[in-house]
């Protein structure tokens, strides 16, 4: 993991200092802040509505440690029906209403004077199944991934195994580490077009405790197949309260 002492403004907060450790103070940089997190089966919570304020102090931080930094703010929705706190996504009994209320976040970042994005799950999903498909047409285009039966697996150097997909009938499910990195593919390719001419790119990604392992596989599969050097992800790991996040920056290097 990289890790490079800031100067840090007194207006940064002990909490927020570890999450925007790498962001440089001389160089511009493209921060994408997620935070706000919830499914529709649940709806807004404590860790969504925590998280999201946490990304507010994060995104207003990154911009007090230089004045050319540029910020963006994105809340991702399971909308899948599916727990996903493993690498198997399983159904619940019953998978909540469709309709999704954002209100209580659209209020806090009114509050905040920001706005944000919105990405679904459900459309994650369908991209890394188209994505698994081509490969399964041409697997040399892709060789960090191999086909074991009905099983997709990840070479991952981290852990012994990683699930990326299992095939049905022809179709590619894909298991939640895939959903995880396709993410990160959507937020990075948004820095690259909004921001081309800022040097690094931060992806500070806030998630609950129990999800540790499907996004820390998730951002393994996205810097070793798409990452550059300019890249970084911070994955942030919180309780409901998020008073007392943990942080741990990765780039391509560390795998």
């Amino acid at each position: 993991m990289t890790h490079t002492t800031s100067t840090w403004s007194p207006q940064v907060t002990d909490r927020v200092a570890p999450l925007l450790e790498t962001v440089s103070t001389t160089s511009r940089s493209a921060v994408l802040v997620a935070g706000g997190y919830f499914d529709t089966a649940a709806g807004i919570g404590a860790f969504s509505l925590n998280s999201f304020a946490l990304a507010q102090e994060t995104g207003a931080a990154a911009r007090r440690l230089h004045r050319g930094n540029k910020v963006l703010y994105d809340v991702i929705v399971n909308d899948l029906g599916m727990s996903c706190a493993t690498d198997v996504c399983a159904l619940p009994a019953a998978a909540g209403p469709a309709g999704i209320d954002l209100s209580p976040l659209t209020a806090s970042a009114a509050g905040a004077g920001i706005s944000f994005t919105v990405t679904r799950e459900r459309n994650l999903r369908n991209r890394a199944a188209r994505s698994m498909k081509r490969w399964l047409r041409d697997p040399a285009a892709r060789p960090l991934f191999t086909r074991e039966g009905d099983e997709i697996v990840f070479r991952s150097r981290q852990y012994e195994k990683v699930l990326a997909g299992v095939v049905t009938d022809g179709h590619v499910v894909p298991r939640c580490p895939l959903i995880v990195a396709e993410y990160f593919a959507r937020y990075f390719a948004r820095l690259r077009r909004a921001f081309p001419d800022c040097a690094h790119r931060h992806v500070v990604d806030i998630n609950s405790l129990a999800d540790r392992d499907k996004v820390t596989k998730g951002a393994e599969i996205y810097l070793r197949t798409h990452g550059t050097p300019e890249e970084e992800i911070v994955l942030v790991f919180a309780d409901p309260s998020c008073v007392d996040p943990l942080a741990l920056t990765y780039t391509a290097y560390d795998f």
